[in-house]
């Protein structure tokens, strides 16, 4: 062995260096100009098809280590940035992952409620689901726990929390029933002088619709942003309406119960994916349309951005 190890020093050596310059993780990350998910491909086979596409927008994102990080200092494009910055308290980068896919499954749950209502089709709620988020303050939840009761109390949503909770005083002792892991179990905490629990959450529903929908996503896509695109897609493959008449149409914008367009994040690496995959329009939120202007000018890109507030407006624009 020690024959082996002084004839192969170098070589070990040389090992050891690789693995560390490319397989140790920095607390850093990397977003950079991302690109196009054709939507048309992602709903089931009975999907209306139509000249033209509809695309959802992703920023690319790499891990910090020591070649992406170097990388990041000599290519304009890439930004680099602090892992903390996506963290909310204390979360590792699985805790992130598990809050992506629960915004996404809440993105698609809205976006289905909004393209049924406004196609005036029935749309039935079935079951519901409070999930953990985040969490603000050292307590016992993990990201995506699911609220059942607290102190025998069933959760609508967030506000019945917040409600029940005014009533209690600081140091009084919470029992919160959650399912973990498709265990339940009890969570006990005391209440501070602030009287909440320190917890983030959304309610995801599921909803039973008459056709066969369903939408495809991989295991590395996540997130709220493509709220506005996914109701378009459903509104057209349920009406059958021609919403791109030939156009390849982009979109970022989160989708609320209500139809409202919310803001995102990144919409300088989406401006940038959707003009490399050659996109005629993209819609963005009024909280983005800013800055998505200053970046076509600053960068003389030859692209419309289109301003809609609500998925209405969206629709209406479209059907010009």
């Amino acid at each position: 062995m020690k024959k082996f190890l002084k004839e192969n020093l170098s070589f070990l050596l040389m090992l050891a260096l690789i693995f560390a310059i490319f397989k140790i993780e920095l607390p850093y990350y990397i977003e950079a100009p991302g690109g196009t998910i054709n939507l048309s491909k992602r709903i089931n086979e009975n999907y209306n098809r139509k000249d033209g596409s509809l695309n959802m927008l992703y920023v690319t994102e790499y891990k910090g280590n020591i070649v992406t990080v170097l990388l990041s200092k000599v290519i304009k494009t890439w930004d680099l940035y602090e892992i903390k910055k996506q963290q909310v308290s204390n979360e590792n980068t699985h805790d992130i992952y598990i809050r992506n896919k629960v915004m996404l499954d809440n993105s698609t749950g809205n976006a289905t409620y909004v393209a049924y209502k406004y196609a005036n089709k029935d749309i039935n709620i079935t079951s519901k689901e409070n999930i953990v988020i985040a969490t603000t303050k050292d307590n016992h939840f993990e990201i995506g726990d699911i609220i059942l009761t607290v102190d025998d109390l069933e959760v609508e949503n967030i506000n019945t929390i917040k409600e029940y909770l005014k009533n209690k005083d600081p140091g009084d002792e919470i029992d919160i029933k959650i399912e973990r892991n498709n265990k339940e179990k009890h969570i006990k905490e005391i209440l501070d002088e602030d009287k909440v629990l320190g917890i983030m959450m959304v309610t995801n529903y599921t909803y039973d619709v008459s056709d066969n929908l369903s939408i495809a996503f991989k295991n590395g896509e996540g997130g709220s942003s493509g709220g506005l695109i996914i109701t378009l897609g459903i509104y057209s493959e349920i009406t059958g309406t021609d919403l791109l008449k030939g156009r390849n149409i982009a979109g970022t914008g989160t989708i609320d119960i209500d139809g409202n367009v919310g803001e995102i994040d990144g919409i300088k690496y989406k401006i940038a994916g959707a003009v490399r995959n050659h996109m005629d329009v993209v819609l963005v939120s009024p909280y983005n349309y800013e800055e998505a202007k200053k970046v076509v000018e600053e960068n003389n890109y030859q692209i419309e951005i289109i301003k809609v507030n609500t998925f209405k407006e969206a629709v209406d624009y479209l059907m010009q």
